[in-house]
């Protein structure tokens, strides 16, 4: 998950966006008519076409709040951990991990049946303190390769799938191969990467393996298309066990968004054999005014307008949203709103009722190319 929009382009809102909107409102009522009787679930509708949803969950409000709880299990058949899987919070003392939160998420996609994704076993942005000296020091790759051995080999068998690097390019860093300047990646480069993925081969073989970032969705951001491309072309030639691309998809209302720019790229990436999903879903409505219905429809047709373009794309197999409902979203804290309302951003308002994003996405399934 990325905490920095500061590269988004601002655009202000046009005619385009408004019918977008209105012919997302008048989607999402057509969609609900149609659905209400029988609720047909966004995961129902996602199989259908052989696609998945899913979202990601917390530990916190997930055993303890009901409405957020049915609201996993109605819609969803994959969840992934917020943070409960990451470095710090699993291994917060030297050499002696933590999984009580996520095991208990683990048993609870188990007891449910759901699929499990993992995230994220090589972030920059999350190693523990005990490894500050340690991550800049000869001992820095191997503490590293250690610790993504350690996790992916404590769920083997029970996650289907693993944000193996997370966030990894950064052309503004000015680093050779346009990688993150952070200690492992400046000493091993795309070497150590690739390292990292055959210890999560060698740790739990049947997952499937994902390098997954953001900032890759609107024309602004060509630069890093570019550099994810030649990155992940890189990665495989160096024999790297990589299955899949995850486009995070933090996307911003009524930014910018080129069709025919981001349908070249899904087909550039699945060109390289690489599986896709969408794998942080949110719509940022920081830039719109407070109307609540306005704010709603232009999130629901950019929603639906980028959603159409990833799923005529054969290679994408997915979605998953950061989350089902707008009372729990890492944008208030992350990128909150001037004027503090709360952002809605996502399928489900403060008290779980369907918004008009929901149908959105609904009706961005039923419309989808069959796989």
């Amino acid at each position: 998950m990325r905490k920095n929009y500061g590269d988004w382009p601002a655009k202000s809102i046009y005619r385009r966006t408004f019918l977008l909107a209105a012919s997302a409102a008048l989607a999402s009522a057509q969609v609900s008519r149609a659905d209400e009787p029988n609720e047909t679930s966004l995961s129902q509708r996602a199989e259908k076409k052989g696609l998945s949803f899913g979202t990601q969950v917390n530990s916190g409000p997930l055993f303890s709040l009901k409405p957020y709880h049915d609201a996993v299990l109605r819609d969803a058949s994959m969840i992934v951990p917020e943070n409960e899987m990451k470095w710090r919070p699993t291994q917060p003392t030297e050499r002696q991990s933590n999984y009580f939160n996520a095991d208990r998420i683990a048993r609870f996609a188990e007891d449910n049946a759901l699929l499990l994704r993992g995230h994220t076993a090589v972030w920059h942005q999350n190693p523990p303190v005990w490894t500050k000296d340690i991550i800049t020091s000869d001992e820095g790759q191997t503490v590293v390769l250690d610790h993504a051995r350690e996790l992916i080999g404590h769920f083997r068998g029970r996650v289907m799938e693993w944000d193996v690097v997370n966030e990894a390019i950064a052309p503004e860093d000015g680093m050779p191969d346009n990688l993150r300047n952070w200690p492992p990646y400046n000493k091993g480069g795309i070497d150590f990467i690739a390292d990292c993925f055959h210890a999560a081969r060698e740790a739990d073989p049947k997952a499937n393996l994902y390098y997954n970032d953001y900032s890759v969705y609107y024309q602004s951001q060509g630069r890093r298309r570019d550099a994810i491309l030649s990155f992940l072309e890189k990665l495989k030639s160096r024999g790297a066990p990589i299955d899949g691309f995850g486009i995070q998809s933090h996307l911003i209302a009524n930014a910018e968004f080129d069709e025919n720019v981001y349908r070249r790229f899904l087909s550039q990436v699945a060109d390289l054999g690489l599986k896709i999903r969408a794998t942080e879903l949110d719509v940022s409505d920081v830039r719109l005014g407070p109307d609540i219905d306005l704010r709603d429809a232009i999130v629901a047709a950019h929603t639906k307008l980028y959603l159409d373009v990833l799923f005529d794309e054969p290679a994408v197999i997915g979605l998953v949203t950061w989350g089902m409902t707008d009372r729990f979203s890492w944008l208030h804290e992350g990128w909150p709103r001037k004027d503090r309302l709360t952002q809605r951003c996502l399928p489900l308002d403060e008290n779980f009722a369907k918004k008009p994003m929901w149908y959105a996405i609904a009706e961005a399934f039923d419309r989808a190319p069959s796989r």
